[in-house]
């Protein structure tokens, strides 16, 4: 088959998991993938693979405009790329603005091209849940072939804020890569954590991810536990500043080392000993799954898709959201607890491994495309 998949190139959960089904149909399935957008996905960057092209989408610029109108030049562009390369099917991540300029690129062409699209959560508990945006949401799902959401929590939400037809939207999870996420990386040996038990947050530290709860329950840790710990954040984002303050009063600011962004995360997870996800929303929590696939258990609030991913206190533990001191007590209870931690690690792996495999997920995948 050729495939066309259209994504937003930056570091977050979608373009990880469309850049992974794009590599699995090239390298595992034989298809021909095509990526199209304004700048490659970021883990393709800096890797050739046989079988997929990068499309770029020219945005022009025209007094006119008030603003850039990059949906109706992926369109035209995309209708261009259907055509020269007999796209048979094309995969949107996200209903705006990927599933819109795909049905509009299909009408301009006149093929019978498929068009498959893929809820992510923001683009219907943000941006869908707007009054302004509900309709054209509501129209991308309604009109595209075939669609699938992360989780069921995600599907049944989609579902009640957009009153969709039960039996519209197919839940096909995210997956890990077991290649690049594993117990048995190599470790990355920070100077800054050596000889301490290291802890972890990943995110874009925006108000949904609660970023200060992460601090606070840190804190909580320190206070609990005789060891030697330190608090490492990966990623960047607007409360990076309110974080540090926070630490800083709270008298931990020499503990919490911010390390930026990272593209090859595995080291980097195996390294630590824990993972802390307070979110307030997460459609699935794909760095949690990420991290139970190395062996590195999660604490994690009870939200959204996480508890379709975590099984509490057999492969990492769930807190109910915004109770801090649940989190302090499972984090402790997971860290002074050799026998307990080893068996939720090995019980993470296990899971993430089989349940949550690329080689189970992107089967789903190819059978939906066919």
């Amino acid at each position: 088959m050729n495939i066309a998949i259209l994504n937003y190139h930056r570091i977050g959960g979608s373009g990880i998991v469309a850049y992974e089904i794009g590599r699995a149909m090239a390298e595992d399935l034989g298809h021909w993938v095509h990526f199209i957008g304004l700048e490659p996905p970021f883990r393709l960057r800096d890797n050739f693979l046989d079988r997929i092209t990068f499309h770029r989408v020219e945005v022009k610029e025209y007094p006119v405009f008030d603003y850039q109108p990059y949906a109706l030049a992926l369109a035209s562009q995309l209708s261009e790329i259907i055509l020269k390369n007999e796209i048979d099917v094309v995969h949107s991540h996200y209903a705006l603005p990927h599933a819109i300029a795909a049905l509009l690129a299909r009408d301009i062409t006149g093929r019978k091209v498929k068009c498959v699209t893929t809820l992510h959560g923001t683009d219907i508990t943000i941006v869908g849940a707007h009054p302004s945006m509900a309709n054209i949401t509501r129209y991308a799902i309604e009109k595209s072939d075939v669609v699938t959401a992360v989780s069921n929590s995600l599907k049944r939400d989609t579902e009640a804020k957009l009153g969709i037809r039960p039996g519209k939207i197919k839940t096909i999870y995210n997956f890990v890569n077991t290649r690049d996420f594993n117990p048995d990386l190599k470790k990355i040996e920070l100077s800054q954590c050596k000889d301490t038990v290291m802890i972890l947050h990943i995110s874009n530290l925006r108000p949904v991810k609660t970023p200060l709860d992460v601090i606070k329950i840190f804190y909580g840790i320190t206070k609990k536990l005789d060891l030697k710990l330190r608090l490492c954040i990966l990623g960047e984002g607007p409360l990076q500043t309110e974080m540090m303050k926070l630490a800083s009063e709270l008298g931990i600011g020499g503990l919490v080392n911010f390390l930026g962004s990272y593209n090859d995360l595995g080291p980097l997870i195996v390294t630590s000993r824990l993972m802390l996800l307070p979110s307030k929303q997460e459609s699935f929590g794909l760095v949690a799954l990420e991290s139970m696939a190395c062996g590195v258990p999660v604490v994690a609030s009870r939200v959204g898709g996480l508890p379709e991913l975590i099984d509490d206190g057999i492969n990492s533990c769930l807190f109910e959201s915004g109770n801090l001191d649940e989190a302090v007590e499972k984090s402790v209870n997971l860290l002074k607890n050799p026998d307990f931690y080893l068996k939720l690690s090995q019980q993470a792996v296990k899971t993430a491994s089989t349940t949550f495999s690329r080689e189970k997920i992107i089967h789903q995948y190819e059978s939906v495309y066919r």
